[in-house]
This record gives C-alpha cells, structure tokens and sequence, in this order.
C-alpha cells in the first residue's frame, strides 16, 4: 500500500501539496487563522460576557479610553537602518464587568477612534453615549505575543488610571484568565479571506490528484493480479482509461 501510494505521488501533486502547506502555515503564524474563519462574536458580547483567547470578534467598537502605545516599522540593513514609521496605535478599551482589553488601529482610523474617545471621556463624566463607532474584526490574542513591551506599556498605563498591581491581576482573572488580551486583525479582511481560500483549493486539489492517480494505481494492480498482460506500447495511464466495447448486429 506505501509502495502504491509513492508511485501515485506526481511532482506537480507534491508542490501543490507542499506549497499548500507553507502557505496554511504562514497564516497559522500570524495569529489569525483558524480562528478568524470561527463564528464570530460581536463587541456587544464582549461588553457583556468578557473576552478569551482565541476569539473572532466582528463589529464595532464604541467605547475607547485612549492610545496607551504605538507599532512602528523599519528595515534594518547590516550598517545602518531606515526611519522609523508608525504604522498603527493601540487603544485601551472596556470589556467585561470592569475589564481592560486593548484593539489595535490603523493610522487610517486614527481620527475616528480619537473622536471616540473623547466621546467616551464624556459619556462617563454624564453626557450623551457616544455616536462615533468604528468597525472591527479581527482575533483576541495575548499581548506578549503580539508586540514586544505592549503589554508593560498595557499594565503602566493601567496603573496611571489608579489600579493597583492587585486590581489589575483581579481584573484580567475575571474576564481574560489572567492574560492581556489585544484585538488585532488584518488591514484587508476580504485580502485575508481570499489568502485562506486559496490554500484550501490548493490543498484540496493536491489531495484531488493523490487520490485519482492512486485509484488509477489500485486499477493498474488488480489488473495485473488478473493475469491480464499490458498490450505493447500501452501505458498505465492508457489501461486506466480503457472502457469495455460491445457491438451488437441486427440478423436480417
């Protein structure tokens, strides 16, 4: 049976195969797959029921109580490298019955997400709830994983609202399992969903080619344990295909 299943692998099904792999792989690597094909939870329930590892939340975000740090990027060369770009903030947000979590922003909703939370700053000194909602989906993941020193910066600004080290622990245990949890997903979902799709098809027709041409071996096999003989110059590919003829004659 290995031997049959080696001869059915071709060099086209082994790349399609290997390089569905890596792929599927390289997006498991960055955190947001498989979760972000899960059924989604809203912002709403996060509110509500607090917020986990691991969970796709979809919808918009309408509390924030401002940027606590920023992600900046660069290319290092051997000598030297470039200037600095930030490319994104984070903004700590309420989850859970007197929860933190933290949601990662592009620069493009930079203003909006500052509108909001100057709108919630308000709200909570008695004004009208906020009206400025920004859309989010993305993955709940830990802090430590997401960024280097996010989640000391997550903590410190924590203690300059007034938590002390033992509210803090308090708070994430209540609604997080004691771990610091940022909401960060793709610039482009519909970029990301199309990415995930195309690693199944490509997988799904390297399995595809195994599977036809390992039948097409099993046939090959059998037909030899038959005692039929392969007539010269067929190929196995030829006796794969070859289809039974009966010819019927009308007696007149």
């Amino acid at each position: 049976m290995i031997g049959r299943l080696l001869r059915s692998i071709s060099g086209f099904s082994l790349t399609l195969l290997i390089f569905g792999c890596i792929w599927l792989g390289a997006l498991i690597k960055v955190g947001n797959f498989p979760q972000i094909i899960m059924p989604s939870h809203s912002y709403e329930e996060v509110l509500e029921n607090g917020l986990k590892n691991g969970q796709h939340i979809k919808g918009e975000i309408v509390y924030s109580l401002g940027s606590f740090a920023s992600e900046e990027s660069y290319t290092q060369y051997e000598d030297y490298r470039t200037a600095s770009k930030t490319t994104g903030y984070y903004y700590m947000i309420p989850v859970g019955e007197g929860g933190m979590a933290a949601v990662f922003v592009r620069k493009d909703d930079l203003d909006a997400m500052d509108a909001l939370t100057n709108e919630t700053y308000e709200y909570l000194m008695g004004g009208d709830a906020p009206q400025t909602e920004i859309h989010f989906e993305g993955v709940a993941v830990k802090m430590d994983k997401e960024l280097a020193g996010l989640e000391g910066a997550f903590r410190e600004q924590l203690e300059y609202m007034g938590y002390t080290e033992s509210d803090i622990q308090e708070m994430l245990s209540s609604y997080s399992d004691g771990e610091c949890l940022v909401l960060t997903g793709p610039a482009d979902m519909t970029t990301a969903y199309v990415m995930i799709a195309i690693a199944f098809i490509v997988l799904l027709l390297a399995i595809f080619l195994l599977v036809r041409n390992y039948r097409k071996e099993v046939a090959y096999d059998e037909m030899k344990a038959s005692g039929m003989t392969k007539p010269e110059g067929m190929t196995k590919r030829d006796m794969s295909t070859m289809t039974s003829q009966t010819t019927y004659y009308v007696n007149k």
